[in-house]
């Protein structure tokens, strides 16, 4: 008798023929499988947000570089040392400065370009038999 009982309470039906705790199961599996979905999206938002505040980073460290004067060839090394002051707390712009001035063959040389200038004062100038070649014809 006892387990006659126990068959009525769990397999009550409701007028639709199916019994409540399977409607109640099925609630929770797709409420469940809802959730692992949303966790699933969460993660992947998360990993994109931090590999693009990665690439800020590192953007903003290279810029910062430039701007107090890395030369382009160098940017790589620079970039390391830079990287390493702002890990420990300084803003890029102040870490750039500061491996900029410590480490001066970092810096870009500002070069001179030789300037020339051919004077046409006469017939040793240099040009003259070049003159000479097409002016004959």
């Amino acid at each position: 008798m006892e387990t006659e009982n126990l068959e009525q309470e769990t397999t009550e039906v409701i007028p639709g023929g199916v019994p409540e705790i399977d409607e109640r199961q099925i609630l929770l599996a797709e409420k469940d499988a809802e959730i692992e979905a949303l966790k699933k999206e969460l993660d992947e938002s998360a990993k994109r947000l931090l590999n693009i505040s990665v690439a800020l980073s590192d953007t903003e460290i290279r810029l910062a570089l430039l701007l107090a004067g890395a030369a382009k060839e160098k940017l790589a090394e620079a970039f390391s040392l830079t990287s390493a002051l702002c890990k420990s707390g300084k803003t890029p712009a102040d870490a750039a400065v500061e491996i900029i001035a410590a480490y001066p063959h970092l810096r870009a040389v500002q070069r001179a370009i030789p300037q020339f200038s051919a004077g046409s004062s006469g017939t040793n100038d240099g040009f003259s038999a070049v003159r000479r070649i097409f002016s004959a014809k």
